[in-house]
């Protein structure tokens, strides 16, 4: 029958249920969860005790397993319809294009995440499944992100937010997880956390002046959250950015016009924001010897991803990004020394990273670029 004639059905039947119930003989108890049947109690006569009543009894402890059943199979039934009639009549489909920010909740990352889903393009020129694409957010402390929670309402359907710490790799695995789950795929991996100065209880970080104020925990700090964190990043997310590859490759093929098709998708790819001070060759002041040492580390290991994802069946493109010097939290202490002209918005400084990412393609992969997409040495 169909769903709402059946559920017609249930206000009668639990009445029946529950009436058989109260008629019961005794030593039958009430289910305990889903369908399980306690039996006869300790209070009942057991079946083949020797007495006068021995017939009686067992003809009882017949009729109660028979009703045991029966009462089972109706809890059975009953669960199982309503499982059916409550659960959605259709599947949600996948969405064409994911776009994921880890080290959302502010500044550079912040702006990405608003831009992606308010531009009319998403800010991605040359991937035009990004403009009704989903976004996923992540960030240390989603609760904590007013600003992310804000967008959340603002965008229910379109953007999720998820907890992920690049110092915690359970929580790397488990954003993976959820997006696998939830989506299945990411297409653009835009990779903004990073770490430079820290005052926080009794621990403390800035960039040195000279190597006598090296710290070792500093040093370990950022080599965790500038370069080790975002590596592992692309190690747990890899199967979901193959597979970005893979289904936009084969969702993307149009007729070019002379019989033939040709295949306009575009591969995954994964922008890790690095910085000019990570540069060996424009190195001309020193100092900064944790950050520089960190996003040189960044470099490196993205550029091994570059080469070893461009051998896979579906490859993804890695690409470096130097945004600029940017108005944001990370630069605030030294901001009062750079010229007006050259301290960006974060807004601004989204808006031109995004247009880069959306048209870099997989012959670019291994490429360390600036904001204005002009190449920075190693």
């Amino acid at each position: 029958p169909h769903p709402s004639v059946r559920l017609a059905f249930l206000p009668a039947m639990l009445a029946r249920a529950m009436l058989r119930i109260s008629s019961s003989p005794v030593g039958v108890s009430a289910p305990v969860g889903r369908g399980v049947f306690r039996g006869p109690t300790s209070s009942s006569p057991s079946v083949g005790t020797r007495s006068n009543d021995a017939p009686k009894q067992k003809l009882t402890s017949f009729s109660t397993q028979v009703f045991g059943a029966r009462r089972r199979c109706l809890h059975t039934s009953l669960y199982a319809m309503i499982s059916a009639d409550t659960a959605p009549t259709e599947v949600t489909p996948q969405p064409k294009h994911v776009s994921l920010v880890q080290g959302a909740s502010r500044g550079i990352g912040f702006e990405m995440v608003r831009q992606l889903l308010e531009m009319p393009d998403a800010g991605l020129p040359g991937r035009p499944n990004a403009a009704n694409g989903h976004v996923v957010a992540t960030c240390r402390d989603p609760a904590g992100s007013l600003a992310l929670t804000e967008l959340l309402k603002k965008h229910p359907t379109r953007l999720s937010v998820v907890k992920l710490d690049v110092e915690k790799t359970e929580t790397i695995a488990a954003a993976a997880e959820f997006v696998k789950k939830k989506l299945g795929r990411v297409d653009v991996l835009c990779q903004t956390a990073a770490v430079l100065h820290v005052k926080s209880g009794s621990f403390s970080m800035a960039p040195e002046t000279s190597i006598a104020r090296l710290d070792e925990h500093a040093m370990m700090k950022a080599y965790r959250v500038n370069a080790m964190g975002p590596t592992l990043v692309a190690k747990h997310f890899a199967d979901l950015l193959t597979n970005g590859t893979k289904l936009s490759l084969a969702g993307s093929e149009e007729g070019s016009g002379d019989g033939e098709t040709k295949n306009t998708g575009k591969h995954a790819i994964v922008a890790n924001l690095s910085a000019r001070v990570s540069s060996l060759g424009d190195n001309k002041l020193g100092g900064w010897h944790s950050y520089r040492a960190s996003k040189s580390a960044l470099n490196q290991l993205t550029v091994n991803c570059a080469i070893e994802f461009a051998r896979k069946k579906f490859p993804v493109t890695f690409i470096l990004l130097h945004p600029g010097t940017v108005d944001t939290a990370l630069s605030e202490p030294f901001k009062k020394n750079v010229p007006p002209e050259n301290l960006f918005s974060a807004e601004r400084a989204a808006s031109q990273l995004l247009k880069i990412i959306g048209e870099k393609t997989q012959e670019h992969t291994g490429t360390f670029v600036d904001w204005a997409d002009t190449e920075v040495r190693w």
